[in-house]
């Protein structure tokens, strides 16, 4: 099911990313890593499953350079960039619905996962909540950022199929992640 550089490259970059999130605190790093990892990895794995229903080619590919990049900048500046990598379609012609649905699809991920750990906030351990409430955030940031209505982010691609639909799920998302922000 896996390649074995997919599976590399996505474990890889799911720990870069938690430590890029985390740093320096270790307690931080360890309660995201479940969110972040599956908030990732879930993301990603979406595109390159929609991908691979319209008949594309589709496999994630790290970007190591931007991962350096992000953990150069977290400790020398705490900074938070993270530029992991994106999942590579090969196909001779994406039609703007197809291209769309498949950038649509990681954002989804990433709700379904945050409704699923906010359930988790409901648990009455202490660790649980600590869990789900930052799965839950986490998630809701990712799907929320990715649909930013620009190249190369996955809201450019929904926009130009069905600003109705980018819409509904970019206008909510990108306001929670500027009221997080500020």
């Amino acid at each position: 099911m896996f390649p074995e550089r997919e599976l590399k490259d996505l474990i890889i970059s799911a720990i870069i990313i938690d430590v890029i999130y985390g740093y320096p605190s270790v307690s931080k790093m360890i309660i995201a890593l479940l969110p972040i990892g599956l908030g990732f990895i879930f993301h990603e794995l979406m595109h390159r499953e929609v991908a691979r229903k319209f008949g594309a080619i589709s496999e994630f590919r790290a970007w190591y350079e931007g991962l350096i990049i992000g953990l150069i900048l977290k400790m020398i500046l705490g900074v938070k960039f993270i530029a992991p990598g994106a999942v590579y379609i090969y196909k001779d012609y994406l039609t703007v619905e197809e291209s769309g649905k498949i950038a649509l699809a990681g954002p989804l991920a990433n709700i379904l996962l945050a409704i699923l750990f906010f359930l988790l906030t409901l648990a009455p351990e202490e660790y649980l909540f600590k869990i789900g409430s930052t799965g839950f955030d986490i998630n809701l940031f990712l799907a929320g950022f990715n649909l930013l209505p620009i190249p190369p982010f996955d809201g450019e691609k929904v926009i130009r199929w069905n600003p109705l639909i980018w819409a509904i799920f970019g206008i909510p998302l990108l306001a929670y992640v500027f009221l997080r922000l500020f």
